[in-house]
């Protein structure tokens, strides 16, 4: 406690005055108070209530004398409190008290820098007690009244230090306000030095509870008066961090290394999976097949997505169905479009119809209808991804999860969406592989045409001339010995002959003109071409055309050679099959004639890519001919390929049908692009461009016709505005130097696009088509073409 040098004589002379009054002068009654009372105080500067009067109060001693160079303290309590004995003359009169000494003191009321004292006029000892008990208290409680002359300790962190005349002292900090420990000097002998503290450190301290307030009102300035360093113990030093702070911040030190770690290995997860899916992107675009496809992505995404088992379905323009791919040795299903089946080939309709993502977490808590056709062992949860390509949907995947019921996450369902768009490019580029593979196997049939027409050239003299000596020598050598082998050698020659003519119709098509072909004629010759063939590899042939002769109008050879390539594709699928048959059936219907070639496989064995370019050469055949084939199942075992064809008048047999070509070009037969994504439109257009004498290659996007123009040259093109891919005005622009004429196919009549458009070499053609405006198309062609070569 700081003393102030200036107010002591006043002090002193104060006690003096007070003390020889009372010796003097006779006093009132004794009031005798306990220590709690003493210690009233009076608003509103808070002065002694007592202040002045003579009082008796008992205590036990609680800590020995407080020395200061002009005055002593000593402290003693009793049950309800504590108070201060101030002694300014002789501090020896106390210095014997020690702490449980029970005293009873006489004296007057007084003030010392705020704290009550009392002056003592007589100090009787009552005996010993035990000394009273240290009371552990915050801060907080001791910035009061309540226990000033009490002995306590209490604890706090540092926040400043110094040192007065009086003593040395540490401050507190708290969350009422700062409290000051001071360490008085003994005698005038300086206290021990603090210099060992510092600011931060946190101390713990034993003393008495005092007030040191200068000036009013004295309400403040409390502090801990200390006997000497020993009641000073640091339990933390500044800079070191408490057990509880070291305990938060190494679990604080935890969970962020925790959280990181997971984190990291969330990050690790997911870089593995993208590194998985674009080896597997890379893996569909490669693929030879579908069911190559199916594999992969059967053995990838169960690790990359988590799921169970994956479907896919890809789409049939010419079936309006989704073909679900599978695997060896199961069977194929077809989902109809219009009437789908129930379970989750609904939701893949429903995918393909709405084309976006579906989702179904729990199939048994789902609206959707597949729920109900799920069954109990069927998958829990579903996500249906449209495969699109160009705009289009080429068709659907599934994924199913069995074991739980999911969500897919946002991240789960792009992942899978970027897979299915690969997929369905995949499709698109299985598709230009197939019809690349079908040009460039026309172009080595064609090369091989070529060569046979020139063998056949040099073979059909020497046989011809081999048939007519042999029919001479027959009638020279009747009824001679060599009659026999004569005979033997005109057959021969006859039937060399015959496979020679054939030779050259599957080499050469016929140009110029249409004839009309007996269908009933042309397929027995063909059984008979191939019956030992069929012979040798145990198949049975049933032959049902009909007896009576059906006529159809187009070339005997490309004819031929249609059927001829159904023929041996079902022979070759019946390879490994258990009973070996081909049955051919002919049959009218209405104005048609309708051959079927069904052969006894459980499904067309054959791999479905080469099935597809087996029906791409013979339909560009047959459409040409202004007939339509496809491939059906009967009885789900039997594969049936189905050819339908217009029938001709049996009287225009003998008169050649010339085609209507554009008069320009007679001498060889035109070819055009259709592009159309309508297949409707499509076969329109194909038959009445075959009608007229052209070769027709229809595709369905401008891309793959773009590709075929740089491969083959085309007389016409016929492009859709609603054609996938490239749109028309640059695919007119890049085909001006490559086709004959670009021919613009509108939803309706367009004066102004017709306006804008139409030009040299250029048209525009309304839907739907009319015969009249696709002649005066074809005029303007050949009117073209004239000048070009300057024949106009």
């Amino acid at each position: 406690m700081a003393v102030c040098p200036g107010t002591n004589g006043l002090r002193r002379g104060a006690g003096f005055l007070a003390l020889g009054a009372a010796l003097c002068l006779p006093g009132p009654a004794q009031l005798r108070l306990p220590l709690d009372q003493l210690g009233a105080r009076r608003p509103p500067n808070f002065t002694p209530a007592f202040a002045g009067q003579t009082v008796v109060v008992r205590g036990v001693v609680s800590a020995r004398a407080f020395h200061f160079p002009d005055y002593t303290f000593l402290a003693f309590e009793d049950a309800r409190g504590g108070a201060v004995i101030e002694v300014t003359s002789d501090s020896r009169s106390v210095n014997g008290y020690q702490p449980g000494d029970e005293i009873e003191v006489q004296g007057m009321v007084s003030a010392h820098a705020g704290m009550v004292t009392i002056l003592p006029s007589e100090i009787r000892s009552l005996g010993r007690r035990a000394a009273p008990v240290q009371r552990d208290l915050p801060l907080e409680d001791l910035l009061g009244f309540q226990h000033l002359g009490q002995l306590v300790r209490t604890e706090g962190r540092v926040i400043d230090t110094g040192e007065t005349t009086g003593g040395a002292y540490l401050t507190l900090s708290s969350r009422k306000g700062d409290y000051r420990l001071f360490i008085p000097h003994a005698l005038g002998i300086p206290s021990a030095s603090l210099a060992d503290f510092s600011k931060g450190d946190k101390v713990e301290a034993a003393g008495v509870a005092l007030q040191y307030c200068t000036t009013a009102p004295c309400d403040r300035w409390f502090e801990l008066l200390v006997g000497d360093t020993s009641q000073l113990i640091r339990t933390e030093r500044s800079g070191t961090v408490s057990p509880l702070v070291v305990a938060i911040g190494l679990s604080a030190v935890l969970i962020i290394g925790f959280v990181l770690w997971n984190r990291e290995r969330r990050l690790r997860w997911q870089r593995e999976r993208l590194r998985k899916t674009y080896q597997l992107g890379e893996e569909i675009l490669s693929a030879s097949s579908m069911e190559a496809i199916l594999a992969g992505i059967s053995e990838s995404l169960p690790r990359i997505l988590g799921v169970t088992r994956v479907h896919l379905y890809v789409y049939n323009r010419g079936t309006k169905a989704l073909n679900a791919v599978v695997s060896g040795g199961h069977q194929p299903v077809s989902i109809s479009l219009s009437s789908p089946p129930g379970g989750t080939h609904a939701g893949a309709v429903a995918c393909f119809h709405y084309r976006t993502l579906l989702v179904i977490p729990d199939i048994d808590r789902s609206p959707f209808p597949i729920a109900a056709g799920a069954g109990e062992d069927g998958p829990k949860s579903l996500l249906f991804v449209p495969m699109l390509s160009q705009g289009e949907v080429a068709g659907v995947l599934e994924l199913d999860q069995d074991d739980r019921a999911r969500d897919f996450t946002t991240d789960e369902q792009a992942l899978a969406q970027h897979l299915g768009n690969q997929i369905g490019v995949a499709i698109r580029l299985l598709d230009q592989r197939s019809v690349q593979e079908q040009l460039f196997r026309t172009e080595k049939l064609a090369a091989v045409g070529r060569l046979i027409t020139g063998v056949v050239n040099e073979l059909q003299t020497p046989l011809s001339s081999i048939s007519e000596l042999a029919s001479r020598a027959l009638v020279k050598s009747q009824m001679t010995p060599a009659d026999r082998e004569v005979s033997a050698i005109a057959a021969e020659a006859r039937k060399a002959s015959a496979i020679v003519s054939r030779l050259v119709s599957f080499a050469a098509a016929e140009q110029g003109e249409a004839r009309p072909v007996c269908v009933s004629t042309l397929l027995r010759s063909l059984i008979e071409f191939r019956e030992r063939d069929w012979k040798a590899s145990g198949i049975r042939v049933q032959d049902l055309t009909s007896s009576e002769q059906m006529f159809v109008l187009g070339s005997h050879g490309q004819l031929e050679q249609a059927f001829l390539t159904l023929f041996v594709h079902a022979e070759q699928s019946l390879a490994e099959a258990a009973e070996k048959t081909i049955t051919i059936r002919t049959s009218i219907l209405g104005k048609r004639v309708v051959i079927e070639i069904t052969f006894t496989a459980p499904s067309d064995a054959r791999a479905p890519q080469e099935t597809a370019a087996v029906l791409g050469v013979t339909r560009s055949v047959i459409g040409g001919h202004g007939g339509e084939v496809r491939l059906i199942e009967k009885n789900n075992t039997e594969p049936c390929f189905e050819v339908e064809l217009p029938l001709t008048a049996r009287e225009r047999v003998g008169t050649a049908v010339p085609l209507s070509v554009p008069l320009r070009d007679a001498h060889r037969r035109m070819t055009a692009l259709v592009i159309e994504p309508d297949d409707t439109v499509q076969r329109q257009l194909l038959a009445l461009l075959a009608a007229r004498g052209f070769r027709v290659v229809p595709v369905d996007n401008a891309d793959t016709g773009l590709d075929l123009t740089q491969r083959m040259r085309f007389d016409a093109a016929f492009c859709s505005v609603h054609a996938p891919g490239l749109n028309w005005v640059e695919l007119s622009e890049r085909l001006q130097s490559r086709v004959g004429a670009f021919i613009l196919l509108a939803d309706h009549y367009d004066a102004e696009l017709s306006a804008d458009f139409e030009g040299e070499s250029r048209f525009v053609v309304a839907k739907p088509l009319q015969e009249a405006d696709l002649e005066r198309v074809l005029k303007a062609m050949d009117m073209v073409v004239g000048v070009r070569n300057g024949d106009a």
